[in-house]
């Protein structure tokens, strides 16, 4: 399956409530936002069309899904991302969290490549299930009418998705100021 051929999801309307008085997206990060390092990934991946679910970020260049509960969850946000896309045709949906900036664009391509003929595929750390993902036909059906606000980690058992190893430097996300040290850190050191 080609990039093109697949729409991509960005979650990026939670409360950042362990982050502080600020969005953690909007937080800078080697000069530029959170947000920013991980909408430059999606778009080297070559997507058909990349959705931006946020509670009003105007993202350039992308297609902005209001998120005006994101008290309800990550699942009501995958929900609202994956709906948009899917009124528009997309079948094949790949999900990306707003706030994972360390994922490397091979990744997603490994995930593409392992998804085969199935209905999903989903990064694996430490056993654990999550974005990025790739979702399509019934597996999409399948996460709509879920009404659960974990997002699609409740269906996953139904789902037998093909897993992708992500690695622990790019399973990191940014909840906490810390957090954000850590992962500037990391591109530092990549740089030099």
């Amino acid at each position: 399956m080609k990039a093109a051929d697949i729409a991509c999801v960005v979650l990026a309307s939670g409360l950042s409530e362990r982050f502080g008085a600020t969005d953690k997206l909007v937080a800078k990060l080697c000069g530029r936002s959170v947000l920013d390092h991980v909408l430059d990934t999606v778009t080297s991946v070559g997507f058909g069309k990349i959705f931006v679910v946020s509670q009003g970020l105007s993202q350039t260049g992308f297609t902005s899904v209001l998120n005006g509960n994101p008290e309800n969850g990550q699942g009501h946000a995958l929900r609202l991302g994956l709906a948009a896309a899917r009124a528009e045709g997309w079948d094949s949906i790949c999900v990306v969290l707003g706030d994972m900036p360390l994922v490397k664009r091979s990744h997603i391509q490994t995930l593409m490549e392992e998804l085969g003929e199935g209905d999903s595929a989903v990064s694996v750390f430490e056993n654990q299930k999550m974005p990025p993902a790739i979702f399509r036909g019934s597996a999409i059906t399948s996460i709509l009418a879920e009404s659960s606000a974990s997002g699609a980690r409740t269906i996953f058992h139904q789902l037998k998705p093909e897993t992708v190893l992500i690695t622990a430097e790019q399973a990191l996300d940014v909840d906490t100021p810390a957090d954000l040290t850590r992962v500037a850190c990391i591109m530092k050191a990549r740089t030099t």
